[in-house]
């Protein structure tokens, strides 16, 4: 069985892993999405074949799970291009349901290349490793500053009322304002979580 799949050029910002490594993401059975930096770390994140919905590469291909002859889990053959619109909405939805985990908002992605892009790229900020050849950048009414990541800014713009000028620009240039999002609506704004909505990027 032969689950190779070339990469597209150009589908994300992201350094493409080396050699025989991929990495992937996956949708799983509850609709959320999570970054997987190999086939080895994808397998192991789940239990059961469907519990992952779909499953993505670079070229914006999809798997799905399947059982060896010793029925243990593996990645089964490729299915062919994802659904774009599926894949948008779902995306659309996991950030949703689960703001906190998926924090960075982009625009609103009009192709299949840009969504797949968006998605290596967004995940690999929020929870995998740090991306090679970049580095955040904060400018808070014209002063600006390295974060290390996104818990760093969080740490810098703390808990009290975000100030009235900030940007912050990722690894892969995009700019974002940060919005503060409360848990609850009878709750503090102290009490919820930073967003961060892509803007365009100021004038220089």
């Amino acid at each position: 069985m032969n689950n190779t799949a070339q990469r597209i050029e150009g589908t994300s910002g992201l350094p493409g892993p080396t050699g025989d490594a991929r990495d992937f993401i996956a949708v799983d059975d509850s609709g959320d999405f999570s970054y997987h930096r190999s086939e080895q770390d994808l397998v192991s994140a789940f239990e059961y074949v469907g519990e992952a919905a779909c499953i993505i590469d670079r070229s914006g291909r999809a798997y799905r799970l399947a059982l060896d002859s010793n029925r243990h889990l593996v990645l089964g053959p490729l299915r062919g291009p994802v659904e774009f619109h599926w894949l948008r909405q779902a995306w659309l939805d996991a950030q949703n349901a689960h703001p906190e985990r998926h924090r960075l908002r982009r625009f609103f992605p009009l192709t299949r290349d840009e969504v797949v892009s968006d998605l290596f790229e967004t995940l690999v900020l929020e929870h995998g490793p740090e991306p090679a050849g970049g580095s955040w950048t904060m400018d808070v009414s014209g002063v600006a500053s390295q974060p290390t990541d996104l818990e760093d800014i969080d740490r810098w713009l703390g808990h009290e009322e975000l100030p009235e000028h900030v940007h912050v620009k990722d690894p892969f240039g995009h700019v974002y304002r940060p919005l503060r999002h409360r848990r609850h609506w009878y709750l503090p704004a102290a009490a919820g979580f930073n967003l961060y909505i892509e803007v365009p990027a100021p004038p220089n």
